[in-house]
């Protein structure tokens, strides 16, 4: 049978070049793949057994644990997988260097192969039955290359040149585990072929990802996060029933405030000002940077006169937690400036909606607001324009109303009045027009939907009637939460409504009925509200955990990883201290160990007792292999035999499954046999 193919070390270190390459993390990847690929050049080796691998495997497991608790809790799903994998090569690089310069084959340690035990515990305790049952080995440098591609291929740029390296790196070794009786130009086509499939299958897996996360953005991540300043996809003629999660988004307290204070009973992200078919699109809507932040205080418009001493401005806390960077805000109506914000920049575009760029993860604000109005930009020509599909419709229904004769007060009273008496709220419609809008069958024949029909409605039979209206998206704020002394804002309290243009002033109007909140928190039953009680605790950990992540300075992330590595570190001294003490002890005493330790009755320390005698003793700090590859090249001498009783040394000595019955006969029998023919003078 052929020897298994072993790993270059140059594949290594492309694989971590690779993974630098995507990552951008150059200054960790050149030390790691220089003390990594240095293993399979030097000699320097320590007395490392499996007994000693198996304990930094626990390690590198409790590592990579809390590399993924501390993701989750800071960045979310998805990101949080994304990096974990991007950064796993890491957490098990200790156990990459102790079997690196562990004691190996000669004076190339990096040749042994570890035990299967090392990394499975199930193994651990199961022995070898017989001695044809050895223990399963394998080379680790395989995985951890596979590690290493999967890492970059996780923090991959999305180009066209990552394909490209990819197949390099996976090229080169199939291309030395080619099977030579194949012609070159079959197996080339076949390569080929392969390669093909793979970039459509990585293209169509790109596709499946984009598609599942707009099919279950609540499980992919939160749907509070996913708001488009640009374009609001609304369900305006859905059939069907629409159920919303109850998956927490927002927090929200009123600093200062008394015990029983609530805050604004809505909170806006973006408006839209042009209507298109399902769809509210945003024109003209440019971002522009926000000017005058000063200490984490972000002005949004000037100081209101009745505001000119901001103390005495309300105040509004809003603790968010973003899976995907540079999200959208949260800001109640009236918000002239957000202070506490830690964020690298913000912008705000003509419709309201305020962007922050920052990395994801939480992060709380204070909106200071005063008025109920809010300040955004002038009105435009969207603003009054009815698609010509629904026009008809409306402007018959605002010249039956007479909007455009009242004043625009009195207008917004009578559109409120209107959708309050014999339109109803509900997330399930039975079916759609065959033809024509979904809208114009709301306003007329249905009179029946959610909170997208009543905005969209309500924006168009205003503009119908003279009156500058945008459709608002954003969330309610109704839910007291007893446990966390906060209101609680879930996925399915996003809400739509209208932002009017009245008396030189936008003012949010809401004509969905109010009753929607009630019916939304008793669409799922009690099983559903039993199970939201569950994980409303386990949202509330997970937020306490991000809270004091994000709050910690680099000194207290800092001594925390202090206080998890350092135990770890001072172990590993103890263990190599003790493994040099040990060889030193050998080298001088020329005794056997007491039997009173594990394996201490091995009849291999005898042989060495034998060779130190005759003028061949193992030097200080000298492996076993390495004693033995000596042995071999300055005196030329046959070791096969002290090979077979070394390994079966350390295995009885080192390994936590020791030897079987048969195992412990035969090292015996061979140390004996040996004894007896090299009895004296030169070891044959």
């Amino acid at each position: 049978m052929n020897a298994p193919m072993k790993i270059h070390p140059l594949m290594l270190a492309a694989a971590m070049a690779f993974w630098a390459w995507q990552r951008g993390q150059w200054i960790v990847a050149v030390p790691v793949a220089a003390l990594v690929c240095s293993s399979f050049y030097v000699s320097l080796r320590w007395e490392l057994t499996t007994a000693h691998l198996t304990r930094v495997a626990d390690f590198c497991s409790v590592l990579a644990a809390l590399l993924g608790a501390f993701l989750y809790f800071t960045y979310g799903n998805p990101l949080a997988v994304i990096l974990f994998f991007e950064w796993l090569p890491l957490m098990f690089l200790p156990l990459a260097l102790a079997h690196a310069y562990g004691t190996g084959i000669g004076a190339a340690g990096t040749a042994r192969r570890m035990h299967l035990s090392v990394l499975f515990w199930s193994l651990r305790r199961r022995p070898p039955r017989s001695d044809e049952q050895r223990p399963a080995t394998f080379d680790p440098w395989w995985p951890y290359f596979a590690l290493w591609v999967v890492a970059a291929s996780a923090a991959n740029t999305r180009s066209e040149w990552f394909y490209v390296g990819l197949v390099a790196l996976i090229s080169w070794p199939l291309v030395r585990v080619r099977p030579w009786s194949y012609r070159v130009g079959t197996w080339g086509v076949a390569f080929s072929l392969a390669i093909g499939l793979g970039y459509g299958l990585h293209t169509g897996l790109n596709v499946a990802q984009a598609w599942l996360e707009n099919a279950a953005p609540d499980w992919i991540s939160s749907a509070g996060s996913r708001t488009d300043p640009y374009r609001a996809t609304t369900d305006i003629g859905h059939i069907g029933k629409l159920k919303e999660s109850d998956a927490i988004v927002l927090r929200v307290t009123v600093p200062g405030g008394a015990p029983d204070a609530k805050p604004p009973a809505l909170l806006h992200r973006a408006s839209y000002n042009a209507y298109f078919g399902a769809a509210w699109l945003a024109r003209g809507a440019e971002f522009a940077p926000l000017q005058g932040a000063r200490n984490h205080r972000w002005p949004l418009a000037a100081d209101p006169a009745d505001a000119a001493n901001t103390t005495t401005a309300a105040r509004v806390t809003i603790h968010d937690y973003s899976v995907r960077p540079n999200p959208l805000l949260s800001l109640p109506t009236g918000a002239f400036a957000i202070e506490g914000l830690n964020a690298i920049t913000a912008q705000r575009n003509p419709l309201g909606a305020v962007q922050i760029v920052r990395e994801p993860g939480y992060f709380s604000y204070t909106a200071v607001v005063a008025g109920n109005s809010a300040a955004d930009g002038a009105p435009t020509a969207e603003d009054t324009r009815v698609p010509a599909r629904e026009r008809e419709a409306f402007e018959a229904v605002a010249a039956e109303l007479g909007l455009a004769q009242q004043r625009p007060h009195a207008a917004v009273d009578e559109v409120k009045r209107f959708f309050a008496n014999g339109y109803r709220y509900t997330t399930f419609q039975k079916d759609a027009p065959l033809m024509g809008s979904p809208i114009v069958d709301f306003l007329h024949r249905s009179k029946s939907g959610h909170c997208e029909y009543f905005a969209t409605a309500t924006a168009l039979l205003l503009r119908a009637g003279g009156i500058p209206a945008r459709y608002a998206t954003g969330f309610a704020v109704s839910e007291k939460s007893d446990r966390e002394n906060a209101w609680i804002v879930r996925t399915r309290h996003a809400h739509a409504w209208v932002r009017a243009y009245v008396n030189g002033a936008w003012i949010d109007i809401d004509t969905t009925p109010p009753s929607w909140f009630a019916i939304e928190a008793e669409d799922g039953g009690a099983i559903s509200r039993t199970w939201s009680g569950i994980t409303d605790l386990g949202s509330w950990l997970h937020f306490r955990a991000s809270q004091a992540w994000a709050n910690s300075d680099a000194r207290q992330l800092l001594t925390g990883a202090l206080i998890v590595v350092f135990p770890f570190a001072l172990w590993l001294v103890w263990r190599l201290y003790r493994s040099r003490n040990a060889a030193k002890n050998t080298q001088q005493k020329h005794m056997l160990i007491p039997t009173s330790r594990t394996g201490g009755d091995s009849e291999f320390y005898r042989v060495e007792q034998r060779l130190a005698e005759q003028g061949w003793g193992r030097r200080a700090h000298e492996t076993a292999y390495d004693w033995l590859a000596r042995l071999k090249r300055d005196a030329g001498w046959d070791t096969a035999a002290l090979h077979e009783l070394v390994e079966l040394h350390n295995r009885y000595r080192f390994d936590p499954l020791g030897l079987s019955e048969a195992q412990r006969v035969r090292l015996k029998a061979s140390a004996v046999a040996w004894l007896a023919i090299n009895s004296r003078g030169t070891p044959s």
